[in-house]
Formats: C-alpha cells, sequence, structure tokens
C-alpha cells in the first residue's frame, strides 16, 4: 500500500515537473514570434518609404535636367542674337564707311568696305546692291550680275570661310596702313590717324600700325593719345627701337627729357648698330648739357659710319665744347678730308691752330634733331 502511494507520488512529480518547462517555453514562446512579425512589418514599411524617395528623387532629378535644357536653350538663342546683332552692326558700320568713300570718288576703298561689311554681314542686301552697281561702274559685270541676282532673291549669300576672313582682314589692314600713310604724307593728320585707326581694326595690336597712328598724334599735337599709344605699340612689339626713339623726341618736347633719356638708351640697345640712334642719344645728352654721354655716342655714331664727314664735324664741336682742343683739331681734320666743302669744320679747325685757347665753338641745341 506504502509501496503503491510512493509510485503515484513519483508519476506525479515526474508529470509536475515536465508539464512546468513546457507551459514556461510555450509562454514565452508567443512573444519573439510577436516581435518577429512586427520587425518585418516594419521592414515593409521602411522599403516603401524608401521606394518612394527614390522615386520623387529620380522625378527631380529629371525635372532638374528638363530645366537646365530649357535654360541652356535659352542661352544659347541669347548668344545667337547676340553675335547676330553685333555682326549687323559690323556690317552697317562698314557699308556707312564704303559710301563715304565712294562720296569722295574713292572707288577703291569703297569697294573694299562693301566687302568687309558683306564679310561681317552677308544677309545685307543694301551692302549687295550697292556694290553691284559700283562694280558696273569699275568695269567688274560679272561680279555685278552676281550681286544683282542675291538683291531680287535668285542666289543665296555664301558667307565667308574662315581662312577668306583672316586673308581679307591682312589685305584690308594693309591698305588702310597704306592710305594712312599716304595722308601723312601730305600732313593731312586727321585723316592718317582714321586711316590707321580702320587698319588696326583689322589687325588689333599690329605694332607697325599702331606706330604709325602714335606718330600721326604726336605730329597733331595730341600728346595724350600719342604716348597711350607709343605705350600700346612696345607692349606689341618691346623690341622695336625706333618706336622708342621717336616717343623719346616726342616726351623731349613736352619737357620730359630724363624720361626721353631713358627711352633713347632702351632705342640704342636694341638697335646699337644703327648709326642714327647714336646721333640722336648724344644730341639729346648734348642739350641736356650731359658733354660725356655725347662724346661717348657721337664716338659710336662715327665707328659705325666712318665716311660720314657731317658727324665728325660734329664730334669735333663736342670735343670743342669739353676744351679738347687736339681731340677737336682731328676729328674736324678728319670731316675737312672726307668732305672739302664742310666749311665750318675747316673754320673752326684754323680758329684752333691758330688760337688753340679760345673759348669753345657754340652748338645747336634749338630743340630738334640736327641733320647731320
Amino acid at each position: 500500500m506504502r509501496r503503491s502511494k510512493l509510485v503515484n507520488l513519483l508519476v506525479l512529480t515526474s508529470l509536475v515537473s515536465c508539464s512546468v518547462p513546457i507551459s514556461y517555453a510555450q509562454g514565452h514562446s508567443a512573444k519573439p514570434a510577436a516581435h518577429a512579425k512586427s520587425a518585418k512589418s516594419d521592414a515593409g514599411a521602411a522599403d516603401d518609404t524608401s521606394t518612394q524617395a527614390i522615386a520623387q528623387s529620380e522625378a527631380n532629378d529629371s525635372k532638374a535636367d528638363e530645366q537646365s535644357s530649357i535654360n541652356n536653350e535659352s542661352i544659347e538663342q541669347n548668344n545667337k542674337s547676340t553675335l547676330r546683332k553685333i555682326a549687323e552692326n559690323d556690317g552697317l558700320e562698314h557699308y556707312d564707311l564704303a559710301r563715304y568713300y565712294w562720296s569722295r570718288g574713292n572707288y577703291k576703298m569703297a569697294d573694299l568696305e562693301y566687302q568687309a561689311s558683306i564679310m561681317y554681314f552677308p544677309e545685307m542686301k543694301a551692302s549687295h546692291r550697292d556694290w553691284s552697281i559700283l562694280s558696273l561702274l569699275t568695269g567688274h559685270p560679272m561680279r555685278a550680275m552676281a550681286e544683282l541676282m542675291m538683291v531680287v532673291g535668285l542666289g543665296e549669300p555664301i558667307p565667308f570661310t574662315e581662312p577668306e576672313a583672316v586673308e581679307f582682314k591682312k589685305r584690308a589692314a594693309k591698305i588702310h596702313n597704306q592710305q594712312g600713310i599716304a595722308w601723312g604724307r601730305k600732313s593731312r593728320w586727321d585723316r592718317a590717324i582714321a586711316e590707321f585707326q580702320w587698319a588696326l581694326k583689322y589687325s588689333p595690336n599690329n605694332a607697325s600700325i599702331e606706330h604709325s597712328l602714335a606718330f600721326s598724334y604726336a605730329s597733331k599735337g595730341d600728346f595724350e593719345n600719342a604716348e597711350r599709344t607709343y605705350l600700346a605699340s612696345f607692349s606689341a612689339d618691346p623690341a622695336d627701337g625706333y618706336a622708342r626713339a621717336d616717343f623719346a623726341f616726342l616726351l623731349a618736347d613736352n619737357g620730359g627729357k630724363d624720361q626721353a633719356m631713358k627711352q633713347l638708351s632702351e632705342a640704342v640697345k636694341l638697335e646699337p648698330a644703327d648709326p642714327a640712334l647714336h646721333v640722336d642719344m648724344g644730341w639729346m645728352a648734348e642739350s641736356k648739357g650731359d658733354l660725356t654721354t655725347a662724346q661717348t655716342e657721337f664716338q659710336e655714331a662715327v665707328k659705325l659710319s666712318p665716311k660720314h664727314a657731317g658727324l665728325w664735324a660734329h664730334l669735333g664741336k663736342v670735343f670743342e665744347r669739353e676744351g679738347k682742343a687736339k681731340e677737336a683739331s682731328s676729328a674736324y681734320a678728319e670731316a675737312v678730308a672726307l668732305d672739302p666743302g664742310q666749311d665750318e669744320a675747316r673754320a673752326r679747325l684754323e680758329q684752333l691752330k691758330n688760337h688753340p685757347n679760345e673759348a669753345p665753338a657754340a652748338t645747336s641745341t634749338s630743340g630738334k634733331r640736327e641733320q647731320s
């Protein structure tokens, strides 16, 4: 009996001990399952949000690209409109210049400028019309007919190619430069200046043309523009010694002798084998009372041009002013030997022989270059 109760107790204990862990496990296994489901749901929601964000970003990028394309097209159209307006203005400017030349009977320059007008703005029918008439008047009937066809719409203007435009501009600059030189020879400085300015329009920063323009300004008496243009020519061609020499005398004539000496010194450095520049340097030094520099420069000049009697005669004057009678006599003698017609040198030579202690001969410092 007791044994039977003991067995029942053991069975009951076994059942209880087995049932508790199972129940505990079941009671706690439900919660992780719920958490997993919730996590899965949250992940799905996050994926949906991310997908929507990506879609929105792509839509924004598409709109931005579309707007950028519209902006670029607008900018391109504005650029084309601006370039066309510039070309039209250039065409009109040269058209007016062509008519000016024609009104003065200068058909060569008018012909050139009608071509320029058409080069810049091929659609300008007025240029084609007038060039057609001018061509007929100057004996070019075929060209006149071709231009007339463009006026009445039977042909389309053919724009200049880039090489053709480059070549035309070179030719136009040369012709305007030659026209400016021609006016300069007649001392018509306003017209010379205008021609050189047109030449520079075709060939900007051309040192040679800028030098001519500066010289014209100086000859007219326009010191401010002359100085500005000389400096521009030096920027274009720093090695132009002759332009610096011209600028030096412009400075000297306007009270800038110290600056003038610097420019002449630079000119001599750039062109050391040119006796004329040494003469200029010597003359300017002498006009300032710097006889040492004057002597040096005139001695260099006679080395480079030993057969020039006038240079020897002037060197004699410099020596005489320095009180160097022996050197002066030698220079005067050389001048007379080269040219017996050097009367002043002969007279000074005789004077020094007879009266070696007499006061030095006067020398010209009139403010203009001497013609030796």
